[in-house]
């Protein structure tokens, strides 16, 4: 059983870790701040097929936020996030499309990455084609936002709507979004919740612990996110520096905050 002291001495070295190790000149008050929420159902739709690609090396292949040229094509394909055209789509038609666009050569085979993201992105629409309107959407929304058990529930009924995403990248779209009651549980928040005995490795398990640190700490679910989320990656994408990368430092966080316990 984990104290709330156990949560308060961890959370409070990882802020002091990451702000001994950050690099120099770096503000780190705009990564614990989460965008400000979209307006619009077409925005939540770009949210949702941008998170479908935040796996392992999917960003790199399809490249829709570290090539413009390319996310303007698949915009243009996609007819600028347009719902109600999306969802007739065929999800297998637009893998094709998407092989011929980009002259994919990869083998044919539901692990492709491509296709795996194009039926993401067909279910995505059509589980988003059932709202009238933005404000619908994030009243949907809210009704979950009772405590960190029924806010499970919603990114485990997206990932069931949503082929290919699963529970942590379900958590990535809301958490972009802007509610900032979700974690994204990835292989970082689990190796670290995991290995300091804070909780099983498991993304349910790491999400309940994250928000549980952020309720003794009185922070965001977000902002506990962020913080070890930089430690691990070492990614301050925020800033203009080379890469906006530095050395990730989980291992020597985990070594450290172990004399803690």
């Amino acid at each position: 059983m984990v104290d709330n002291n156990q949560y308060k001495k961890i959370y409070t070295y990882a802020l002091g870790f990451l702000e001994k190790n950050k690099p120099e000149g770096i503000n780190l008050a705009p990564y614990y701040e989460a965008d400000s929420k979209c307006t619009t159902l077409e925005g939540v739709f770009k949210r949702f097929v941008i998170s479908a690609q935040n796996y392992q090396s999917m960003p790199n292949v399809i490249g829709i936020t570290r090539n413009a040229d390319r996310k303007k094509r698949i915009e243009e394909i996609l007819r600028n996030y347009d719902i109600g055209y999306v969802s007739t789509l065929n999800a297998d038609d637009l893998y094709n499309r998407f092989r011929d666009e980009f002259n994919i050569t990869s083998k044919d085979c539901k692990q492709n990455s491509w296709y795996k993201w194009s039926h993401a992105i067909v279910d995505s629409a059509i589980f988003l084609s059932e709202f009238s309107s933005y404000e619908d959407f994030d009243k949907f929304v809210d009704l979950f936002d009772y405590n960190v058990h029924t806010r499970m529930a919603l990114p485990l009924l997206i990932a069931e709507k949503v082929s290919g995403t699963g529970f942590a990248l379900a958590c990535d779209m809301l958490k972009e979004l802007g509610y900032v009651s979700y974690p994204k549980p990835d292989v970082h928040l689990m190796d670290v919740f995991a290995e300091l005995g804070l909780c099983k490795r498991d993304p349910l398990d790491t999400f309940e612990a994250v928000v549980k640190m952020a309720e003794v700490c009185g922070e965001t679910p977000y902002k506990v996110d962020k913080v070890f989320w930089l430690i691990c990656s070492g990614r301050y994408y925020k800033d203009d520096m080379e890469n906006n990368k530095v050395r990730p430092l989980k291992k020597e966080f985990i070594e450290e905050a172990k004399g803690l316990l």
